[in-house]
């Protein structure tokens, strides 16, 4: 059985700050590609990790342009909500999102949003299982977020998508998970969030690991420049084993040809400008500064002996006040 994944599209209206074409028109294109490639490998599904969106709502005239694109699809797509499809990080909020329209519209677009709801799949003596977890805010919290919640069936693939910070090294900020910590019952564990990828990742212990990026490039980096753009396509061959190759996509220009280089160097004076702050900080008050809303309130909760019921009734009305602002 084959499949084909591809990370995290952020779909939006207008251009980036730093892109210099004209990106609603280059992720079209894309997602076009995509479907094609779809149609020509002979795949059943799609898989995408989240982030459909890049805000939880865009303009009726946006929303119907992605519909149409999306109902070319040749096979059903399978996805979840990422951070950027929701309000303030709560998956409550899903319901009054351009993410459930879009699923509400296109008859083949499907939202996973609970890991213990299997899809299940077969075809030709092979049965696989996906599941999924959106992004929340237990996300990545003692490494929650990348197993399946359902009994996994005997001779049963299961592949498990998350919308997650998983990472093969240790970053310099304190929401994340390293592949080596992740307890999975899963056989592959697809990944978005992070838009440079690690790439595939085999653990000893026979679990694979893929993020293979974004699909588009929002930021200015150096990395954003200089990485390939592409999807995995992925073969089941059995309950335990499955092909994986990586595809560019020749829709994609390159990074130069995108992005802006005076905004890049900007970018990195800003970043630079950051990590000064927050190492000035944690100097004068010897604890890491915390740039995560939910960290931040949680982390005061915590100073202040409150409970976790007070700290979620915050964290709702500041979801709350986020999507009055984008109203």
């Amino acid at each position: 059985m084959k499949l084909l994944y591809f990370g995290d599209p952020h779909i939006r209206g207008t251009n980036p700050r730093n892109r210099k074409d004209d990106y609603k028109e280059a992720l079209k294109a894309k997602l076009l590609e995509i479907f094609n490639l779809a149609k020509y490998k002979g795949v059943e599904a799609i898989i995408q990790p989240g982030d459909t969106f890049d805000r939880p709502e865009v303009t009726t005239g946006v929303l119907l342009e992605f519909a149409e694109v999306m109902r070319q699809s040749p096979v059903p797509i399978y996805t979840t909500a990422g951070n950027h499809d929701i309000y303030g990080y709560n998956l409550d909020t899903y319901q009054r999102t351009s993410l459930k329209v879009l699923e509400l519209i296109v008859p083949q677009f499907h939202v996973i949003n609970d890991p213990s709801i299997p899809v299940m799949l077969s075809k030709d003596g092979v049965d696989v299982q996906l599941t999924f977890t959106p992004y929340s805010s237990e996300m990545d919290k003692d490494g929650f977020g990348y197993s399946p919640t359902c009994k996994k069936e005997e001779n049963v693939f299961s592949i498990h998508t998350s919308h997650g910070m998983l990472l093969d090294h240790e970053p310099p900020f304190d929401r994340y998970t390293t592949i080596k910590d992740v307890k999975t019952s899963a056989n592959l564990v697809l990944c978005g969030h992070d838009h440079s990828g690690f790439g595939i990742y085999e653990r000893s212990d026979g679990v694979t690991f893929a993020n293979i990026g974004s699909i588009t490039r929002l930021s200015a980096s150096q990395t954003e420049l200089q990485r390939t753009i592409q999807v995995l396509l992925i073969e089941v061959t059995d309950s335990k084993t499955c092909k994986l190759e990586t595809i560019p996509l020749q829709s994609a220009k390159l990074g130069a040809e995108v992005l802006d280089r005076t905004r890049i160097e900007a970018e990195e004076k800003r970043a630079y400008a950051m990590e000064e702050f927050s190492a000035l900080i944690q100097s004068k008050t010897g604890e890491k500064a915390l740039v995560d809303i939910n960290s931040i309130v949680q982390a005061i909760a915590k100073e202040q002996g409150l409970s976790t019921e007070v700290a979620q009734i915050a964290l709702n009305k500041i979801s709350l006040s986020k999507e009055g602002m984008r109203a």
